[in-house]
C-alpha cells in the first residue's frame, strides 16, 4: 500500500468516514484531487471492505472541454470496471434562472445529483475530494467575509445527508482528503504515470478563491508561515469542536426560552440576560434561524441591546423583532 494511501486510511478511521459494505460514490471530475482519489480508494478497497462506483456530474460550463472531462471520467470507470454514474445539467442557464452564480448553481445542481444517488439504492456515501488547501482557502475566504466559529469551522469531513433505501443508517457526503494537501496528490498521480484533466477556470484571478488559491495563500506561506494551509485546516477542526459543543448546549436553551406563535415566535430576554454574551448571540441566531432568517451581526447586536419595552429592530426578509 502506497505511503499517501496509509495516511489517507488513518484519517477515514480517526473521522469514521467508511465502514465494510459501505456503497460508496467516488466522485470525478476529472482534475487531480477527484482522479487522486479514485485511485487511492481502490487501493484500500479490500482493506475497507467498500463497494465503488464512480459518480460525475458535467456543468457544461465549459462546453467541449466539460464534454472531454466527462469522456475522461468514463474511460477511467471503464478501465477500473467500475459502474458510471453520470448526469449533465447546464448550470449557466440554471444560475440565470435562479439568480445565482455560476460558482452557487453548479455546486446546488453537483448536490442535488449527489442527493438523489444517496437518496437511491446506488451508493450510501458520496466521496467527494476536497484536501487541506481547500479547507485551507475555505477558511481564509470566510475569515474576510466576517464569519464567526461556525464559518471558521469550513469543511466538515462528514456530512449526513439523509436515509437511503439502501440502509437504514443515515447516508453522508464524505472528504477522506481533507487531511492531504494537494501536492501529494500530484506527486501520487505522477508515481503511478496516471494523468488528470486541467481546469482551465481554476486560473481565472476573477474568482475570489483563485486569488486566494494562486496568489494569497503562497504569499503567506513565503512570508508569514510555511505551513500556513496547516495552521487553518487546524483552525478549523478547532472550531468544528467549538460548534459541536454549542449545538448541544444552544437547543437545549432553546427549548426552554424560545416558542414559536402566529405572528413568528417569542423569544424570553429574562434568562438570555443573564447569559454570557456568547451565549446571548448563538440563541438570538438560533432562534431567527428556526424562522428562515440569516442574521448579520449588526442585527444580532441590535436584539441584544434591547433596553425598553416597544423598541423595534428591522431584520432580513421583512422581519421586525419587538422587544
Amino acid at each position: 500500500m502506497h505511503r499517501l494511501a496509509r495516511s489517507v486510511l488513518k484519517h477515514i478511521r480517526k473521522q469514521d468516514l467508511l465502514r465494510a459494505g459501505d456503497r460508496v460514490g467516488i466522485a470525478v471530475s476529472g482534475g487531480a484531487d477527484s482522479v487522486g482519489l479514485l485511485r487511492i480508494a481502490l487501493e484500500l478497497r479490500e482493506e475497507l471492505g467498500l463497494v465503488l462506483s464512480v459518480a460525475h456530474f458535467n456543468h457544461k460550463i465549459r462546453g467541449a472541454e466539460s464534454d472531454a472531462d466527462e469522456q475522461f471520467v468514463r474511460q477511467l470507470a471503464v478501465t477500473h470496471e467500475l459502474s458510471l454514474l453520470s448526469e449533465a445539467r447546464d448550470a449557466k442557464t440554471h444560475a440565470a434562472a435562479k439568480k445565482l452564480s455560476l460558482e452557487t448553481s453548479a455546486r446546488n445542481l453537483r448536490y442535488e445529483f449527489f442527493n438523489r444517488l444517496l437518496a437511491s439504492d446506488e451508493v450510501n456515501r458520496i466521496a467527494t475530494a476536497h484536501t487541506l488547501n481547500d479547507q485551507a482557502e475555505t477558511v481564509l475566504l470566510k475569515l474576510t467575509r466576517g464569519a464567526g466559529t461556525r464559518g471558521l469551522a469550513g469543511i466538515y469531513p462528514k456530512v449526513t445527508v439523509q436515509q437511503s433505501a439502501f440502509s437504514t443508517q443515515a447516508t453522508a457526503v464524505v472528504r477522506p482528503l481533507l487531511a492531504t494537501r494537494r501536492s501529494e496528490i500530484e506527486k501520487y498521480l505522477k508515481e503511478l504515470n496516471q494523468d488528470w484533466r486541467e481546469d482551465s477556470s481554476n486560473r481565472d484571478l476573477q474568482h475570489t478563491r483563485n486569488r486566494i488559491r494562486h496568489e494569497v495563500l503562497p504569499h503567506l506561506e513565503e512570508t508569514v508561515n510555511p505551513r500556513i494551509r496547516e495552521t487553518l485546516a487546524e483552525a478549523a477542526e478547532i472550531a468544528r469542536a467549538e460548534e459541536e459543543f454549542w449545538a448541544e448546549h444552544i437547543n437545549a436553551l432553546l427549548d426552554r426560552s424560545w416558542t414559536r406563535d402566529e405572528h413568528g415566535g417569542r423569544l424570553n430576554l429574562d434568562p438570555l440576560r443573564e447569559a454570557p454574551l456568547a451565549t446571548q448571540r448563538r440563541l438570538v441566531r438560533a432562534a431567527t434561524e428556526s424562522l428562515g432568517m440569516n442574521l448579520e451581526f449588526c442585527h444580532v447586536e441590535e436584539v441584544i441591546a434591547f433596553s425598553r419595552e416597544g423598541a423595534r429592530a428591522a431584520l432580513p426578509d421583512n422581519w421586525t423583532a419587538v422587544l
